[in-house]
């Protein structure tokens, strides 16, 4: 698919559309720039969007112009000839395919006026790899420059973040998602507005399920697999200890069928994804003490109140850490079964 101009991307919040903004009016981009964000939240259509940009001789704070030589060389399927994409294969990129980059770097732009490099998914970088990233990000061959993506920062070497401008991407609210999905799909109101609350703000993950929807009678797995993981949180406020080691392997097939909603989601990618929803579930049971708060999971408002009422607000806010802390430890490579094991122990310990 070829890129959207900057323009129709939306990007959240609105300070970081206008930071961009401005850097489109710059006579050349960043060295290195690294988008960061939670999984569907938009950073590739962002990176590419960006790319095609800096590619184009005339583009303007707009993005690129569509029209020109260099604009036309972009094929249907995304490709450019002075545009270099690295992914993850399966689980990591390894230190051949950033030697691949090393190797076509040592060649001037074809048509461009620069070069580009995108790294998805940056943190899966084998240790090998980013040590040969970093060398390259040290002595960067003229006119090539680097777009990177990952879910946090931290997940990268510091090394290779200090040599990096940063852009974080925050999520949509739920009614900008809903409004956006209403103006380009035929969906029921009621499908659309629980499109949006699954969606935790990441549009692209809202488009691909409303899509889907679009195409057939049935649910996307992915939404399926979403409400068998509110089954498995709905149980936290009422679970015994025991009950531990079975809601974990529970939470993690779960995860499993999330990993099979999208071609390109890996099996670590699926449980943070999964545990980005119990953080926001653990969100949703602290605003429970406040009245008038909105929840995520309003349809859910009795088992939220269960928890609630079963662990005090502090304990809930030291069980919302932890499930951030085991989020990162899936993404840094962690056992799964370790990881997931011993937090659904900590949520359903008393004290």
């Amino acid at each position: 698919m070829r890129p959207l101009p900057f323009r129709e991307v939306v990007v959240a919040p609105e300070s970081v559309r206008r930071a961009l903004t401005q850097m489109l009016t710059r006579p050349s981009p960043s060295q290195s720039l690294l988008l960061v964000g939670m999984a569907g939240v938009g950073k590739r259509t962002l990176a590419r969007s960006l790319a095609a940009a800096w590619l184009c001789p005339q583009r303007t704070p707009d993005g690129h112009c569509g029209a020109c030589p260099v604009c036309q060389k972009w094929s249907d399927a995304g490709e450019h000839p002075d545009l270099r994409i690295l992914r993850p294969d399966p689980d990591q990129i390894k230190i051949d395919a950033v030697r691949g980059v090393r190797q076509w770097a040592a060649f001037a732009p074809t048509v461009a006026p620069v070069r580009f490099v995108l790294l998805e998914e940056a943190h899966l970088l084998n240790p090998a790899a980013a040590n040969a990233l970093l060398k390259t990000l040290e002595e960067p061959p003229p006119r090539y420059h680097f777009l990177l993506t990952a879910p946090a920062s931290d997940l990268l070497l510091q090394t290779i973040l200090s040599r990096c401008r940063i852009v974080r991407l925050g999520a949509l609210p739920t009614a900008q998602v809903a409004a956006y999905l209403q103006a380009r799909c035929s969906l029921p109101e009621a499908t659309v507005q629980a499109i949006a609350a699954f969606s935790d703000g990441a549009l692209g993950r809202a488009i691909r399920w409303a899509e889907a929807l679009q195409g057939s009678d049935n649910a996307p797995r992915e939404l399926d697999a979403l409400q068998a993981l509110l089954g498995v949180f709905a149980r936290l406020g009422q679970a015994s200890l025991e009950d531990a080691l079975r809601l974990a392997h529970e939470f993690r097939e779960a995860c499993k069928a999330l990993e099979g909603g999208s071609p390109s989601r890996s099996a670590r990618a699926a449980l943070a994804l999964g545990l980005e929803y119990l953080v926001q579930w653990y969100r949703d049971a602290l605003a429970m003490q406040y009245p008038d708060a909105p929840l995520r999971f309003e349809a859910h408002r009795d088992a939220l109140r269960q928890l609630a009422q079963r662990f005090a607000a502090p304990e809930r806010t030291h069980d919302l850490q932890a499930i951030i802390q085991a989020r990162r430890a899936i993404l840094g490579n962690a056992n799964p079964q370790l990881v997931t094991e011993n937090l659904f122990v900590r949520l359903l310990t008393v004290a």
